[in-house]
């Protein structure tokens, strides 16, 4: 690829925008980690997290389990019918 390719200035705006969102939501993603993890203890479920903040339902379940906090009965009850599948007992 040559270096002396340039966007041109629409893109070059895009991409500066873009990295500006990066920026906060680098800024703001302790915060609101935080946040998440005071509603996961209040009871809240990871979808509706996951519905509030834009990220996957995964990204706090898996911070659920590195604070010790039970997963939602409707996705503890899918993990183990998956898991009695994968050892070939019937569900």
């Amino acid at each position: 690829m040559a270096d002396d390719v340039t966007p041109d200035e629409e893109m070059a705006k895009r991409f500066e925008k873009y990295r500006r969102h990066l920026k906060a939501e680098r800024e703001m993603r302790p915060g609101i980690m935080a946040d998440a993890l005071e509603m996961l203890r209040r009871g809240a479920g990871t979808q509706a997290l996951a519905d509030w903040t834009g990220k996957t339902d995964e990204t706090f379940r898996t911070l659920a389990r590195k604070h010790g906090i039970e997963p939602p009965p409707e996705y503890k009850s899918r993990s183990e019918k998956a898991k009695r599948r994968a050892a070939g007992e019937g569900v």
